[in-house]
This record gives structure tokens, sequence and C-alpha cells, in this order.
């Protein structure tokens, strides 16, 4: 029922399914939305006491079929340098927002359908900010059983599926997850509650803006904001990681950056 449902809304609504999106078997055919990338231009493990390389991965962790371009601030931070089946997003912390948008703003940019399930609040102009296009992002409305109805409906309809890990359970996440690995979607897990065996856990470490000055009679400050930059960590099935700074909205600051604080936090 899943499948068929899938295959109506990308016949309606022109989705580019993951299917499509399978790299060729030859170089002069391969899609303008997929890339692989060889030992040769992958990026090194920049954890500390980590030499080993992410194209050097055990056996049991094969490149996948398909790897969904992304900005050159987010590659470094995949361990295939692309956006490729399972990835979690610790929803938890300060400016995870802004860095799923700079997540999908390779894939959108390069023409691929993404859908985000059950995430009501999210700021469209903030995704544009970052460089996402409208365009090729499908919001889907759906709370409670019917998160997991939704995403399986649109697991093999879209190139990549944003969901809110706490609106499956356990088995249904596994499910998703066995589906998308099979089939070559990605799943980007929003991860409010913990998810098993992501290819890359990404965790926003701190979040700094530009353009606020400090101002004792305000709590966040005063001015207008320019540009924001993330503090990056991932974290690697293949046991590696990488740590970057992602500037999402605006260009590496020049000065005036004050550091967000929690709520409750000294001034």
């Amino acid at each position: 029922m899943a499948t068929s449902v899938a295959a109506a809304l990308a016949a309606e609504l022109g989705l580019r399914t993951a299917a499509e999106l399978r790299p060729a078997t030859e170089a002069g055919d391969a899609p303008p939305l997929t890339r692989t990338r060889s030992a040769a231009d992958t990026p090194p493990v920049a954890l500390a006491g980590a030499a080993a390389r992410p194209d050097a991965l055990p056996a049991t962790i094969r490149p996948p079929r398909t790897i969904l371009p992304v900005t050159p601030d987010i590659a470094a931070l995949l361990p295939f340098g692309g956006l490729a089946t399972v990835t979690a997003i610790t929803g938890s912390r300060r400016g995870a927002t802004s860095l799923l948008w700079r997540l999908l703003a390779g894939p959108t940019r390069a023409g691929a359908w993404c859908a985000l399930v059950g995430m009501p609040g999210r700021y469209p102009l903030a995704a544009t900010a970052a460089g996402a296009d409208l365009h090729r992002l499908a919001f889907v409305d759906a709370a409670g059983p019917r998160i997991a109805d939704a995403a399986g409906a649109l697991a093999e309809g879209v190139a990549a599926l944003v969901v809110p890990s706490d609106g499956l359970s356990p088995a249904q996440a596994r499910r998703l997850t066995a589906r998308a690995r099979k089939g070559g979607t990605a799943i980007v897990w929003w991860e409010t509650r913990p998810v098993a065996g992501p290819d890359a856990r990404l965790e926003v470490a701190r979040v700094r803006w530009r353009g606020l000055r400090v101002n004792t009679d305000r709590r966040w400050g005063a001015g207008r904001l320019h540009a924001c930059e993330l503090d990056v960590a991932a974290h690697w099935r293949s046991g590696g990681g990488h740590r970057a700074r992602v500037w999402p909205y605006g260009g590496e600051p020049q000065g005036n950056v004050v550091e967000l604080r929690p709520k409750g936090g000294r001034r």
C-alpha cells in the first residue's frame, strides 16, 4: 500500500524517486543529483587520535548506491561526502534547525525533492537564507500515528526524508531505516529520541552570531544579525568523525560576534 501511495505522489507532484537518483554505470550517463566519491577526494577523519579515512570503512559498512550532493561545508561532516542513507541531527541543541536547512541546501538546489514530516513551526524563510530551494521542499503536516504512515508513504517518492525520531516507535524506526537502506532514500532523523545505527550523527556544540554587540540592559545584546556560525561535531557509525564550523547564514565574521547562552545562564 505504501509503495503505491508513494508512486502516486511521485506521479502527481513530479517527484524524483530514489531509484532515479542511483549512480549510472557509465560516468557519461551519471545523473546530476548523484555524487560518488573516490579515495582521492574523500576528506580525512579529523577527530583527535583518529588516523583512518572514511573510504577505509569496515567491510560491513559499504558505500550507499545513492549519494546526494551537499554544500562544501557540510560535505566534511558526512562519511561519504554527501547525504546518504541515514543521518541524525540532535534536535535538542540550539542551532539544530539552521544545520538542518544547510544540510538540505545541496540536495534541493541540485533538483532533489526533500520532505519534512511531522515537524510544524519551522520557519521556511530561514531555509531560503541557508540556501535551500523551497520549491523542492515538501512540508507534511502529520501528528501521532500519522507520522509513521506519512513517512512510509513518502519513503520511495522523495530523495531525502526528514522525520522526528519521537514520532515513530523503535520498531517503526528500524523498519523505515531498513527501507531507506534498501531503496536508496536518505533518511534524516530529527533526533529528539535516540535512534540506532545512523551513518552520521550531527550535533551543534556552539552557536555564534555576527552583528550582536554586548548590551548590559538586554539579555541577548543589541544590533542586527548578519551571519551565524555553528560549531558542529559529527560522529560516524564507522567509528570516525569530524568537527567543523558551518556558516548557514552569511559569511565568516570579522568582528562583533556574540555567543548565545542558554536561558538562565550568566550574561
